[in-house]
């Protein structure tokens, strides 16, 4: 495992927050799925990346937390479809993935150490403490090794999107509008503008790359 566990050393936060809270809720519900039968064990394939059921589930409950947070009403959540969201999300996952490999973008020990140390769930008195990180690990039924392979794809993963989201770029009508605008809220604007820009390109990107990719999903085992 990293040299991380030798050290009680405070490490800059190179992880998004998004990406932490990913990872965090991502320990719940950990090695849910049929385990007699390998053959029934995987929702889909992206080329040789597979999801497996244990994969979808744990993503599935943590959805489920959530919507069960912003409705109280079953029909509610019943109509936003988690199984299927939960599965196209999965396999962008890969898709992204496979596109990162390709292009040669990892991430390194360095960075997953940083990511690792600089969590506050891992901290003690705002210091790393490998005590508590294993702890932590532990109590949420998986392993370091387990835990760092899934944190190390999400860098990757944050690393890829952010190259094909950075080539967002305003019209010329968008341009005008916030041209036409007054006052301190007008590059607030203009970054919220390009996020949801950034957001399109990435799953413009992602979409096309899936017609390219030989992608099978096997719905009828979660559906």
């Amino acid at each position: 495992m990293l040299e991380i566990m030798r050290s009680n050393k405070f490490f800059s936060v190179f992880l998004l927050s998004a990406v932490t809270f990913m990872i965090i809720v991502s320990f719940v519900f950990w090695g849910i799925g049929p385990r007699d039968n390998p053959a029934l064990s995987y929702v889909a394939h992206v080329e040789d990346e597979k999801v497996s059921i244990e994969e979808y589930w744990r993503a599935y409950d943590n959805e489920f937390e959530r919507a069960k947070q912003q409705y109280t009403d079953e029909k509610e959540i019943e109509a936003l479809n988690l199984p299927d969201k939960v599965i196209n999300a999965l396999v962008d996952r890969k898709v992204l993935l496979i596109v990162a490999e390709r292009a040669g973008i990892t991430a390194s020990d360095k960075e997953l150490q940083d990511a690792i140390t600089g969590m506050p769930y891992f901290q003690k008195d705002g210091v790393f403490n490998p005590q508590v990180y294993k702890r932590a690990l532990r109590l949420n039924r998986t392993t370091p090794q387990i835990f760092e392979s899934g944190l190390r794809q999400d860098l990757i993963i944050t690393k890829i999107s952010n190259v094909i989201g950075e080539t967002a770029e305003l019209s010329t009508d968008e341009y005008k509008m916030l041209e036409s605008l007054e006052g301190d809220n007008k590059g607030q604007l203009e970054q919220i503008f390009l996020r949801s820009k950034s957001s399109q390109n990435l799953q413009a990107y992602i979409e096309g790359m899936k017609r390219q990719l030989d992608i099978t999903v096997n719905r009828d085992l979660v559906l």
